[in-house]
């Protein structure tokens, strides 16, 4: 795979994980396509997506689902295989039919969207999304229709602007708002499609193919509605300004990547590094603009983020394994010991009274991996120093993602375009997996808790010590 912007050779980048992934090699000759006709795999796409569209509540009846998302994930790599030849306007063509498919499926394992269509509600009505959570009275009036299905009724908001702006332009359609937002995420995630084949190198209509049809980004933006394909579009955007030079523009794109979703703010210090002064300027420039325009309602766009970054967690075994140990030790009461008598030989200042709420097991547990993640990508960036930024930039994705506390599956979007030119197993085999979450909100007999992380993170564990011990090739 050449890297983004050719600053190094081919034959550096690309890895025998990349060569070897589930027997997969390119299969291209003259810009055509072999193997599998194409009409045929698009026919077959197309059942399976069709099927996951008439399927009852996949709460109700996860196995049915959970199957189809199998064939549907294994009918992607297939596809990759034998489509990395075909022409953009068809790759574009098989995501588009696929992503519209699904559209007037009703969202039945996540109920965010209904918040995003809230929160537009309320800011076409003239109301900062941020100042008010929705049982707040100054705004539960304002769309009733859609305040019984919002979850967290009594957090504010967690979203950026730029994913507000969006939520807004949905509010356009009211009161089909829902469908109109699960229709511009489906366009963001298309032209994901679009950027992963620009980007180029032999793998990039492998990575453009799998995209199109793997049926996680499909079902997570067109059928459950989530909008982490726009900031994932933005950051790609952004990978190829900085590969073409114009490290302006990569520097306003990564922001508002960040503005979208913050979880690419974890990829700021390979292309800090690389698009240097003009990019830093460009991306706070855009950041302290936006970020003033949304302030102007009357409260901070930060609005509940602290409350979900000390409360939630889910589907993450490195936080709950941190948890358990931090439990174990009884860190938190040898801490409170240790802080009490130093605030005694300090003569019990004021602002020690500040610091007790803190000494609590999962603070601890998120103070540590916080602390680990800021060394990974500080050696993440070191590691990838003298490459493209696109590979530091996945590994620092994928250290946020397996370290923060909560783990959806839709969280993975960020790292499948990534995964996919790297051909990385590991976090394809995690992405593919990653519906088997679900039943640990709505448990499901067969499949205990216990079984769920067995299957998600078994063998991506055992694919990603393969790729460690590779160097990280």
């Amino acid at each position: 795979m050449r890297a983004v912007g050719g600053e190094q050779p081919e034959d550096e980048v690309v890895s025998d994980e990349r060569r070897d992934f589930a027997g997969v090699r390119d299969h291209q000759s003259s810009g055509t396509s072999r193997g599998a006709a194409p009409w045929l795999l698009l026919a077959a796409g197309e059942l399976t997506f069709a099927g996951l569209a008439a399927l009852p509540d996949a709460r109700a009846r996860p196995a049915p689902y959970l199957l189809l998302f199998a064939a549907s994930a294994l009918l992607a790599l297939w596809a990759a295989r034998s489509l990395s030849g075909s022409s953009l306007s068809f790759l574009l063509l098989c995501g588009g039919l696929f992503r519209a498919t699904l559209l007037l499926r009703a969202p039945d394992l996540s109920d965010d969207v209904y918040r995003f269509a809230f929160d537009g509600r309320v800011a076409a009505a003239g109301i900062s999304p941020y100042l008010h959570a929705p049982e707040d009275p100054a705004v539960a009036g304002v769309a009733k229709d859609l305040l019984r299905r919002v979850a967290h009724r009594s957090v504010k908001t967690v979203y950026p602007p730029v994913a507000q702006a969006l939520f807004r332009a949905g509010a356009l359609a009211a009161p089909r708002e829902v469908l109109a937002l699960k229709a511009l995420f489906a366009l963001a995630d298309l032209s994901v499609v679009l950027l992963v084949f620009r980007m180029g190198g032999p793998s990039g209509g492998f990575a453009a193919a799998l995209y199109a049809f793997h049926p996680l980004p499909v079902t997570e933006t067109a059928g459950q509605g989530h909008p982490d394909a726009l900031g994932v579009a933005l950051l790609l955007a952004s990978l190829l300004f900085l590969a073409a030079g114009r490290r302006a523009r990569a520097g306003a794109a990564f922001a508002l990547a960040v503005l979208t979703k913050y979880v690419p703010a974890a990829g700021a210090l390979p292309l800090l590094r690389r698009g240097r002064a003009a990019l830093g300027a460009a991306a706070l420039g855009t950041l302290a603009v936006v970020w003033w325009a949304a302030a102007r309602g009357g409260a901070s766009p930060a609005g509940g983020l602290s409350e979900y970054a000390t409360r939630w967690s889910f589907n993450s075994v490195v936080y709950a394994g941190t948890l358990a140990a931090v439990e174990a030790t009884q860190l938190p009461e040898r801490a409170k010991d240790l802080f009490l008598a130093v605030k005694e030989r300090l003569n019990h200042p004021a602002w020690t009274q500040e610091v007790f709420p803190y000494f609590y097991s999962a603070f601890f547990a998120r103070a540590l991996l916080a602390i680990a993640l800021a060394i990974l990508l500080v050696a993440i960036d070191r590691r990838f120093r003298g490459e493209s930024a696109e590979r530091p930039v996945f590994f620092s994705l994928a250290a946020l993602t397996l370290l923060a506390p909560t783990l959806h599956p839709w969280y993975l979007l960020w790292l499948l375009p990534f995964a996919a030119r790297a051909r990385h197993a590991a976090f394809l085999w995690l992405a593919s997996a990653a519906p088997l979450a679900y039943a640990l909100l709505d448990p499901v007999p067969w499949l205990p808790a216990p079984l769920v992380y067995a299957i998600e993170f078994g063998p991506f564990a055992v694919l990603l010590a393969m790729t460690l011990r590779r160097g990280l090739a």
